[in-house]
């Protein structure tokens, strides 16, 4: 489903754009929940293709999608690594990466490396649906991000934006107003240091 993205206006008080990321094995209304309540649009490529093709082809959706960018991105599961690999590349495109129930290779040495170079504020949301549920994969990424904040939704299972929306899309509006804050300070820092 393709949206104008002017539509984020519907969040009160967000400027930036939200970028639903859709993996290859997501159905094409995963985000719908999004798309209606947040002004968000879903975008996935075309096909899998590798980092460098999928970067190219995420940022000319946010370019296309959202004015030139910067747009909030969310993903889930899977697609989670590759939102976080936009960030690292095009952190002028990313303004926060919104990952729920991620789905991370742990056991990837290249996965702790790509961690290490996320410098966007990152709010990972995570379903546990029983106290001893494990979420490890969701406290590795809001672990091994500079900026990264977990939240756990309790007695709910996952997908946490289709099982729990109304708790998600709170979480996320608020992250995404203290995202947009925070680049707002860092932008007025660098143009004092630049006058």
């Amino acid at each position: 489903m393709e949206l104008d993205l002017s539509a984020a206006d519907q969040v009160e008080g967000l400027h930036d754009a939200i970028l639903c990321l859709r993996s290859a094995s997501q159905a094409s209304d995963w985000f719908l929940d999004q798309v209606h309540t947040l002004g968000a649009t879903e975008w996935g490529a075309a096909e899998d293709a590798d980092d460098e093709a999928w970067v190219a082809e995420a940022a000319r959706a946010v370019a296309e999608h959202a004015a030139g960018g910067p747009a909030h991105v969310l993903a889930t599961g899977t697609a989670v690594p590759r939102a976080l690999l936009l960030a690292v590349r095009r952190p002028d495109l990313v303004t926060s990466v919104l990952a729920a129930d991620p789905e991370v290779d742990e056991a990837d040495p290249a996965y702790w490396e790509l961690l290490r170079q996320v410098h966007t504020p990152t709010l990972v949301v995570v379903a546990a649906p029983r106290p001893d549920s494990d979420i490890s994969a969701a406290q590795s990424v809001a672990g091994g991000v500079d900026n990264g904040v977990m939240v756990i939704i309790d007695g709910r299972s996952a997908p946490v934006h289709r099982k729990s929306s109304h708790s998600f899309h709170e979480w996320v509006t608020a992250f995404m107003s203290i995202a947009e804050g925070l680049r707002t300070l860092t932008d007025e820092s660098t143009e004092e240091t630049h006058a």
